[in-house]
């Protein structure tokens, strides 16, 4: 399924966003590429992998 498929079935069952508007293609992206969500965190140059925070 791509990024735009995806922004669409979420438009489509009505589930917002963190702002309550609407998904696209960049932010579906974003959440994707963003290493905070999958868990790391990056401090100076300590870096920490928490699968247990991991979102995706």
């Amino acid at each position: 399924m791509g990024l735009r498929d995806i922004a669409r079935e979420l438009n489509e069952k009505g589930t917002p966003t963190a702002r309550g508007g609407k998904w696209y293609a960049g932010t579906i992206k974003y959440i994707l590429e963003n290493p905070l969500y999958r868990g790391i965190a990056h401090y100076k140059e300590n870096n920490v992998k928490n699968k247990d925070l991991a979102l995706v």
